[in-house]
């Protein structure tokens, strides 16, 4: 695109773009731009004069982005959000605000803080849409490129670019069945002599329970920790709220959040113990790209979130 370019770009060409991007549909692009297909054709057509670029290929599944199209991505939802700080009044009215905010976070969480965060933000806000969605890898990068508006969880670390905050702590307990052996005798023995259940997205080097068997196998401080036997792993869940159900009625031992493990105590009748070896206490964080950090109705929604924490811990 060449200086003379530029004075063909309009705003709503750039919103076709992104819609484009986001769904790789003409007509479902259509459908959140408001306009007819035949006008989201036409504007794709507009597009590609603009860039020299075709942007998309049909494919049987609909349009896939050009290389061209997915370096665009990145800057498009920069200036973009950029555009809506500019243009969002100070005294805005939220009532009327039409946001979707993506969340990648954990199920417990949801759970434990964000469902009542999300009611009454909804309350307040009602067109502000939340869309939660699972842990991956790629979480940083979609922060990057603006396909997420915030990461909520634990083990978060801020890289470059990305802002954080800490929301909460919470302890790591013991959950297990109500009729499990080991309460008889509650020690860290008897705790690895049973088999554990956990996420098999934790690997084992951010696994405290890992670690410590790892540490304190064949040692010789004390009598009790030269019983701790290999750690035998009995069941993976890839979330933590799955292993609620499958610990009633076993020998399983989960090692869960506290909130998460009061929900388990109170609706599958499950007991909770104190871990007999010392594990650390979990952070939980908010992360956000710093191209956010004063755009008022992600700031808004940031306060609200933490205010539910605050009012947990409190």
């Amino acid at each position: 695109m060449n200086e003379n370019n530029i004075a063909k770009i309009d705003l709503n060409l750039l919103k076709s773009l992104r819609a484009l991007l986001e769904e790789n549909h003409v007509g479902r692009a259509a459908e959140k731009m408001n306009v007819s297909q035949s006008a989201m054709s036409h504007t794709l057509t507009r597009l590609r004069k603009v860039f020299d670029d075709p942007l998309f290929v049909r494919t049987a599944k609909g349009l896939e982005p050009t290389d061209r199209a997915l370096e665009l991505d990145g800057k498009l939802r920069f200036i973009l959000d950029e555009i809506d700080i500019l243009l969002t009044p100070p005294d805005f009215d939220i009532s009327r605000v039409q946001y979707r905010f993506r969340i990648q976070t954990h199920d417990f969480l949801v759970a434990a803080y964000l469902s009542d965060a999300f009611r009454t933000i909804n309350k307040l806000a009602p067109d502000i849409v939340f869309d939660i969605q699972t842990f991956d890898n790629n979480g940083y990068q979609k922060l990057d490129n603006g396909e997420l508006d915030m990461i909520i969880g634990t083990g978060l670390q801020a890289k470059p670019k990305l802002r954080q905050k800490r929301l909460a702590e919470e302890k790591l307990v013991c959950l297990l069945d109500k009729h499990h052996p080991a309460l008889n005798n509650w020690n860290s023995a008897s705790v690895f002599q049973s088999p554990h259940i956990k996420s098999s997205l934790i690997p084992e080097r951010d696994d405290p329970v890992s670690q410590y068997a790892n540490t304190e196998v064949g040692s010789t401080k004390d009598s009790e920790n030269r019983k701790v036997s290999r750690r035998n792993i009995g069941l993976y869940t890839e979330t933590l709220s799955q292993q609620l159900p499958l610990i009633s009625g076993t020998e399983f031992i989960g090692f869960l959040p506290e909130s998460l493990a009061g929900q388990g105590e109170q609706f599958y009748g499950l007991a909770i113990k104190p871990s007999p070896f010392p594990l650390p206490d979990i952070m939980i964080r908010s992360i956000w790209h710093e191209r956010h950090q004063n755009h008022p109705v992600h700031k808004w929604i940031r306060d609200k979130i933490s205010e539910v924490f605050e009012q947990k811990r409190d």
